[in-house]
C-alpha cells in the first residue's frame, strides 16, 4: 500500500512542486536554467542514438 501511495505521489510532482515554490528563482535565472537542462537533455538524447 505504502509502495502504491509513493509512486502517485511521485508522479503526481508534488515534492518537485514544493521544492520549486521553496525560494524565489528570478525569471531570468530560471529561463537559463531550462534552457541549459534542454541542452543537456539533448545532448544526452544525441549521445543514445549515436551509441
Amino acid at each position: 500500500m505504502l509502495k502504491r501511495f509513493k509512486k502517485k505521489y511521485e508522479r503526481a510532482g508534488v515534492l518537485k512542486e514544493f521544492r520549486k515554490k521553496a525560494y524565489f528563482v528570478k525569471p531570468s535565472i530560471d529561463n537559463r536554467l531550462k534552457r541549459s537542462r534542454g541542452k543537456r537533455r539533448a545532448q544526452r538524447a544525441n549521445e543514445e542514438r549515436n551509441s
